[in-house]
């Protein structure tokens, strides 16, 4: 029997450094570094500076006219005339619809009567005359046909091709 080997060491942990960490901390560094900056700009920004008081205004403005007030005179609309213009105009579009109204309802009676009178003329005309009776002197009689007959045939479907360009096209996509 072999002897048993010795128990090995434990290994120690040692300590490393990687880079992704050190980035890190960089970066961190960077954006305190940063907003640090910003926080003391708006600091300063804060700061109120009162700008000097001129004495003397730099543009200056002239000094306005005295005029007398203005008199107000009495002026004419054009809507008073254009009222009247409107009053005719609408007077006369009025006339108009009666005059086509009273037209369309001459014409309607004048057709109407029209129409009785062709009718009236038309039931004086027309006189009642009876169907003739159906002629039964030649009877119908079906003779027999001289075709056989008709026999099933099975109908031309090609599957088998279907499926065989199915099967052939799939597998030359899958190439």
């Amino acid at each position: 029997i072999p002897p048993k080997p010795e128990p090995k060491q434990c290994t120690k942990p040692e300590p490393f450094q990687l880079e992704s960490l050190v980035r890190h901390e960089e970066e961190i560094q960077r954006e305190m570094e940063e907003r640090r900056r910003l926080e003391k700009e708006e600091a300063q920004m804060r700061i109120f500076k009162a700008q000097p008081i001129l004495k003397e205004d730099p543009l200056p403005v002239p000094e306005k006219e005295r005029k007398p007030l203005t008199q107000v005179e009495e002026f004419a609309l054009h809507v008073d005339h254009r009222a009247v213009d409107r009053a005719e105009f609408d007077k006369k579009i009025k006339e108009k619809e009666n005059m086509y109204k009273r037209y369309l309802d001459e014409s309607e009676t004048a057709k109407m009567m029209e129409e009785e009178k062709a009718l009236k003329q038309l039931r004086r005309t027309l006189v009642p005359h009876a169907r003739p009776l159906p002629k039964f002197d030649n009877p119908f009689l079906p003779q027999k046909s001289s075709k056989e007959t008709t026999k099933a045939k099975s109908p031309k479907l090609r599957v088998l091709q279907r499926k065989q360009r199915r099967t052939s096209t799939a597998a030359s996509q899958m190439r």
